[in-house]
């Protein structure tokens, strides 16, 4: 059976759903003839949930409902008979929410952490989560968890998380990209191929498809103050593979990636 999960940092499990072969999109970048990409190997896009596990344990997002066997089964595989303190949603949308009642029964002493930013929280039945933001910091025992502002969202009920002991900054949808069938639970660092901008182009253009309607040089603005606010950390996205070190050529290649968005518009649908 394929592994469904891996530490990828002391205390930082990363529970992987690949989803299959994206047929559509292999074409796509077949006819672009991608350095990155040759006819008939299989090409997935990611979707990331990422247990923590100190003297508390802590879920950020659940996988799609599609992938309840992968989230539940890899719980079961790191915690054995330990609790879930902590399930917290990045935001609503199904592919990162869509397993919290199969895991809130699983776990029901398990507390939902949500976004306090926005105001629909009631619409996603969150009003009783608890509730975290910039100001907020959650020890876990071993590790600590921030909750800095989204600076590239997409929902109004939306939020990123730091874990300080390691320095990691989970980014949500903002820097994914497609692997490689042989790439999946990698590390960026263990990659034989380097991660190039028309790899992060073919994600963004598709799902933050948004940069089309932009000003590039604000997008470039925040993406310059983003890369100085968390210089030395890595960045664990829900989409894309960790990078656990060399993080600066990333924010480069994010202010080319807007640029050819807004120059060339949407890339085509997941």
């Amino acid at each position: 059976m394929k592994p469904l999960h891996r530490e990828v940092l002391p205390g930082i499990h990363m529970i992987q759903e690949c989803g299959g072969h994206r047929a559509g999109i292999a074409k796509a970048v077949l006819a672009k003839q991608v350095p990155w990409y040759s006819e008939g190997v299989e090409l997935h896009v990611p979707q990331n949930a990422y247990l923590l596990v100190g003297d508390r344990t802590f879920l950020f997002d659940t996988l799609s409902p599609a992938a309840s066997d992968v989230i539940l089964r890899g719980l079961d595989q790191v915690l054995g008979n330990r609790p879930l303190d902590y399930l917290a949603l990045s935001h609503p949308d199904v592919p990162h929410a869509g397993n919290t009642s199969p895991i809130l029964r699983k776990y029901p002493e398990c507390q939902l952490v949500a976004p306090r930013a926005g105001e629909t929280h009631a619409l996603y039945h969150l009003d009783e989560a608890i509730k975290v933001g910039p100001d907020d910091e959650l020890d876990l025992g071993g590790l600590l968890l921030r909750f800095p502002e989204a600076k590239f969202l997409d929902a109004a009920v939306h939020t990123w998380m730091t874990e300080e002991t390691s320095k990691t900054l989970f980014t949500v949808d903002w820097m994914g990209f497609p692997h490689l069938g042989n790439e999946c639970l990698a590390c960026v660092d263990e990659l034989d191929v380097e991660i190039c901008v028309s790899r992060l182009e073919e994600f963004h253009s598709r799902v933050m498809f948004w940069f089309q309607y932009v000003d590039p040089g604000k997008v470039q603005e925040a993406t310059n103050a983003l890369a100085l606010a968390f210089d030395g950390y890595g960045i664990a996205s829900a989409h894309g593979l960790p990078i656990r070190q060399n993080v600066a050529p990333f924010y480069a290649m994010m202010n080319e990636v807007v640029e050819r968005v807004s120059d060339a518009g949407r890339g085509g649908v997941l």
